[in-house]
């Protein structure tokens, strides 16, 4: 079974198209190695979904990886700093930039 790697970053306040657009460039790396990208943008799949609602979905999707991701933009996003946190507590190994994604090849 693939390795799951949840991608975490700024959501609220962003225009919607960059947002899609840094979830999108991480997932892609994420495949492009043989994981499998947990989108949060794809989990909640609701625009319109209260930050409370995103998260939950969220966090419980996080539950289910090996590992996090973190976008550029994480010290902006108090949910993604949430995420973040959780990991760390719970032993979730953390990545800091998608370009060093292609790094992570020895926990297969």
């Amino acid at each position: 079974m693939k390795q799951k790697i949840y991608i975490a970053g700024k959501v609220t306040g962003l225009p919607q198209e960059e947002c899609t657009m840094n979830f999108d460039v991480a997932q892609a790396a994420i495949e492009k190695i043989g994981y499998e990208a947990v989108n949060p943008l794809k989990v909640v799949n609701d625009w319109n979904a209260s930050w409370e609602v995103a998260m939950r979905k969220c966090i419980a999707a996080l539950m289910e990886c090996d590992l996090i991701l973190m976008l550029d933009n994480y010290t902006n996003s108090p949910g993604a700093r949430i995420e973040l946190d959780l990991a760390k507590r719970l032993g979730i190994p953390c990545i800091y930039n998608h370009r060093d994604i292609f790094n992570i090849s020895y926990h297969e």
